[in-house]
């Protein structure tokens, strides 16, 4: 039930014990984690053969913030597509769709099984310091549309695409890595701008979102959406039906003021599925020791999301063993990006 970032370019002693000994359910890929594509497959491969010692083990979940734009943890030659404003602008959905399949395909030709991408939020406040170019547009109708077609790119390359940041960070004003933001609109409003990209990925078998550290007071005035048990139970799961796994974002961005031995019993209890640490393993540690001490307490109760997690991951088996030319791919991907740019609005 955790994510975490790791240190190095090679398998090591403090990686392989967080996968063999604490049971890490997956990794993220920072540029810390990079060289180049043949030195970052083998490090997956290396970090796969550790987690799949036993013949009963699942794969882990590897995987990496890349978005296109900004938002790149890994350099040339993995191409360097531009932001998906692109998309809304070009208002393609075949585009949406190569854009997706030919990301995903990068991803998983070195192993990387999960992505943090598309952006599903809607750009509707010009003064947003995080968002911005990062969403395809500010129609709610275009976003689900060509998100909805990123998505299926994804899938068909084999890789989870994670929408986020649900239930929307696209009208705020602050930043979540650096504050806690709030979104003053109505209810009415929240359902019919931000939820909307979100409502039609679900429809259409989105596997992963990723939660927003932001208040919705028309919702919940006290807890940020990662943290509320109505945002993400009665909104997400009763009323969106949304069956597939919960991710938190960066548990560490400033936003999240409480200690790491506080967020089990506030995660689980609203939903989380999946916590993810991004650098601190000091951190990782305190969480997962929470964890059990608090679900050998009966505080909580990991069931629920420990099913979903297993059913997500029997999905990868099928595509651990597939060889993609990544030379290929990139040389492919090129004429894409430089499609893309084609549209793209200074």
């Amino acid at each position: 039930m955790i994510v975490s970032g790791f240190q190095g370019t090679r398998l090591n002693d403090q990686t392989e014990k967080l996968i063999a000994e604490q049971g890490i359910g997956g990794l993220i890929l920072f540029e810390r984690n990079y060289e180049n594509p043949p030195q970052l497959k083998k490090l997956i491969q290396d970090l796969q053969s550790v987690a799949l010692r036993n013949p009963e083990a699942t794969p882990l979940f590897i995987s990496v913030d890349q978005e296109g734009g900004r938002v790149a943890r890994l350099s040339e030659p993995f191409t360097q597509f531009p932001p998906m404003c692109c998309l809304g602008q070009a208002g393609s959905e075949e585009l949406a769709y190569r854009f997706g399949l030919a990301m995903g395909k990068e991803m998983r030709a070195v192993g990387i099984n999960m992505d943090y991408a598309p952006v599903l939020d809607v750009h509707s406040n010009p003064d947003n310091p995080i968002i911005g170019k990062r969403a395809i547009g500010s129609d709610p109708e275009v976003v689900a549309r060509l998100g909805c077609k990123v998505i299926q790119g994804f899938r068909d390359a084999g890789v989870f695409a994670v929408g986020k940041h649900f239930p929307g960070h696209g009208d705020t004003s602050q930043d979540s890595h650096l504050t806690l933001p709030r979104v003053e609109r109505s209810q009415k409003s929240l359902e019919e701008i931000e939820l909307a990209p979100f409502a039609r990925a679900f429809a259409e078998g989105l596997d992963v979102i990723m939660t927003a550290h932001v208040v919705y007071p028309a919702w919940d005035s006290k807890s940020a959406a990662t943290f509320s048990p109505f945002i993400m139970k009665d909104l997400l799961r009763t009323k969106m039906r949304f069956e597939g796994l919960v991710m938190s974002d960066d548990l560490e961005m400033q936003a999240v003021t409480q200690k790491p031995e506080e967020l089990p019993v506030l995660g689980i209890n609203a939903g989380v599925d999946l916590f993810l640490i991004c650098h601190d393993l000091a951190k990782v540690e305190m969480l997962q020791e929470a964890m059990i001490r608090e679900t050998e307490a009966g505080k909580i109760s990991l069931d629920i999301s420990f099913n979903r997690i297993m059913k997500a991951k029997q999905k990868l088996a099928g595509f651990m063993d597939e060889e993609l030319d990544l030379a290929e791919i990139l040389q492919e991907n090129q004429k894409l990006a430089e499609e893309m740019r084609s549209y793209l609005i200074e």
